[in-house]
């Protein structure tokens, strides 16, 4: 049995993902909103999605099972 549990893994990938080096459009983003004050709308479409679509899971819903649905569209 193993002795590492969700929550060492958890803290594992989140130490990983702070190394790595922000997205291009996000530096983007970051850079535009330091200079104007506001976020572009192609940026806030990016960060939230469309927001004419309704996005539906269920209390049970896993990631796999949302992504399989819209590729069976």
């Amino acid at each position: 049995m193993s002795t590492v549990t969700h929550d060492d893994l958890q803290r594992e990938i989140q130490a990983k993902l702070r190394q790595l080096p922000p997205a291009d459009w996000v530096r983007a983003m970051i850079d535009h909103f330091q200079r104007t004050g506001s976020y572009r709308p192609e940026d806030l479409r990016r960060l939230l999605g469309d927001p004419n679509r309704a996005v539906e899971l269920g209390p049970n819903a896993s990631l796999a099972s949302f992504y399989s649905r819209r590729e069976g569209r």
